[in-house]
């Protein structure tokens, strides 16, 4: 497991460069209440390089999202990162359109084509859901993935990102130790995870104008273009 440490000594030089600064402003001056309350963040302190790479994380080692090694770096665009999403949900867990944890175009790519030979008359977009779920190690009780959304990250531009492969420990119930039997509907989840977790990309803070929804009607679902 990263430690808390390392992993903000790692972001901090990266967040304060200036290309970053307008990302700060933004996040600043459009924050909501429940957004800092979801953080942890005082209302009257600004969001700045060191806090939210000290709340990146926190994240990351908490909730167990990632498994060494771990990787903090850039990445350049143009480039396109995807993750699923709830909708227009306003539930407290629900997985929101601007989240931390997004994954690659090629991963995209490569779940949609290994559904391509499916027998006739199973739903492919059913199956490349799960198959979606199963790799990213993602819940139903965290995330109904009933959207995709897309950040398009433009040629030029640049985003700093935490990479590693997803952890099986953030699905565990908390509390939970050897000995304590999980419930059949959970065990049944964990049975259709992937014992080879893809790559995520957790992104402390970028342009939300970079993100579209991807829609079902266009004919090159799942991906954006």
């Amino acid at each position: 497991m990263p430690s808390v440490n390392w992993i903000q000594y790692e972001l901090v030089p990266l967040l304060s460069s200036p290309w970053y600064a307008s990302m700060f402003y933004n996040l600043n001056e459009f924050r909501t209440k429940a957004f800092d309350r979801r953080n942890k963040h005082a209302e009257d302190k600004p969001y700045t390089p060191d806090s939210v790479a000290l709340q990146t994380a926190r994240a990351i080692v908490d909730h167990k999202m990632l498994v060494d090694p771990v990787e903090v770096g850039e990445l350049s665009g143009p480039i396109e990162l995807y993750r699923s999403h709830d909708g227009s949900s306003t539930s407290k867990s629900s997985a929101g359109t601007l989240g931390r944890c997004w994954f690659s175009r090629e991963l995209m790519e490569n779940l949609w084509i290994s559904t391509a030979g499916l027998d006739p008359g199973l739903d492919r977009k059913s199956q490349f859901k799960e198959l979606m779920r199963a790799c990213n190690l993602v819940l139903v009780e965290w995330n109904a993935m009933t959207h995709i959304a897309c950040m398009n990250v433009p040629d030029g531009c640049r985003i700093a990102i935490v990479a590693g492969k997803g952890n099986w420990g953030a699905m565990m119930p908390k509390g939970s130790s050897r000995g304590t039997p999980l419930k059949k509907t959970f065990t049944r989840q964990l049975s259709g995870m992937s014992t080879t977790p893809t790559i995520q990309y957790v992104v402390p803070i970028f342009n939300p104008s970079w993100v579209e929804p991807v829609t079902e009607d266009k004919s090159r679902w799942p991906l954006r273009s």
